[in-house]
């Protein structure tokens, strides 16, 4: 198991500050987004320029990336397509999803340029109404899995081309949410298999009331990539006050921490993945709004390093 970074902890900076940043906390693998909304690296340059993609190389040399991301450009390919959308790209369902598919193939194009094994994506969710079932109707969540299926062909035809594993992140905003409807996924796309896994986040599982340690557990050669920060759930009335606070759907509204100032039981968690022989990439990932991000970055690279080993363990010796 190898320890990194989520840049996007920098995303309002320009890569080069970002890095400089990133470096005072020792060597680690790099997940580097590509979100037009950020200021570090331009997903949609990405896709056409290789002049551009050579300049973003040459900003990264030395640094170890792992996987090359896109969260809010992605989300468009398969939606929202209405007005909640705008911020990140203006116009209708067809610009939309043309903005996303070509954002896309720009992180894959990108990690195929540095050498990066993984590229992240949260490819959005078509009816999120499907997660109910509705009387005589025979809609289920089986058709936005279809639908991801028919939008995402090209995105895995490019990642065989260029030699790079696709995870898609499930979260309560993507076409995969939880366990089932990623076994959904898989079941549909088992001629894919050699190119589609998942980066699994146990705080946004656990966030909508899974067992986060559950969560890492089964998943086999799957799971290409683990996301790690901390989470709070309020289950009082009414409101809480304070920053972060957010909700995902029905459910009491929660907030993410930095690593050991939240509820999950991250040792249990660690252990969960030695147990199941990951070996790949667990990314710490800052979103804690009560604490600055350094600050919250050197705190949960803390407790991962005391949970994580750097060599092989001995065992019991006596």
């Amino acid at each position: 198991m190898k320890l990194g970074l989520c840049l996007a902890a920098f995303g309002d900076l320009d890569l080069a500050t970002a890095l400089r940043h990133a470096e005072k906390f020792g060597p680690l693998w790099l997940d580097v987004p590509t979100d037009t909304t950020f200021g570090l690296i331009d997903a949609g340059r990405c896709a056409d320029d290789a002049a551009y993609r050579d300049e973003v190389a040459a900003v990264l040399r030395g640094q170890q990336v792992g996987c090359v991301s896109n969260s809010r450009d992605a989300q468009l390919l398969l939606g929202p397509h209405d007005r909640h959308t705008d911020p990140v790209h203006q116009g209708g369902p067809a610009a939309k999803r043309a903005h996303a598919l070509t954002c896309a193939l720009g992180a894959i194009r990108l990690a195929e340029r540095l050498g990066a094994p993984d590229v992240r994506l949260l490819p959005g969710c078509p009816d999120f109404g499907r997660w109910l079932s509705w009387w005589h109707s025979d809609v289920s969540w089986a058709d936005n899995i279809a639908e991801f299926r028919a939008v995402a062909e090209p995105l895995v035809r490019a990642a065989r081309e260029a030699g790079v594993r696709l995870l898609v992140e499930p979260h309560p905003k993507q076409v995969v949410y939880d366990r089932a409807s990623a076994d959904l996924l898989f079941a549909a796309t088992e001629d894919w298999a050699d190119v589609l896994g998942l980066c699994v986040d146990p705080a946004n599982l656990a966030a909508t009331g899974h067992d986060p340690v559950d969560a890492v557990r089964g998943w086999e050669t799957r799971m290409g990539a683990v996301h790690a920060k901390d989470l709070q759930r309020w289950s009082g009335r009414g409101l809480p006050s304070g920053a972060g606070w957010g909700r995902y759907g029905p459910q009491p509204p929660i907030r993410f921490r930095a690593l050991g100032l939240g509820e999950l039981p991250w040792a249990e968690i660690v252990a969960t993945l030695q147990d199941e022989g990951f070996d790949g990439v667990l990314y710490l990932e800052h979103e804690d709004t009560l604490l600055p991000r350094e600050r919250s970055i050197e705190r949960g690279l803390g407790v991962l390093r005391s949970m994580v080993p750097d060599a092989v363990a001995e065992g019991r010796t006596w």
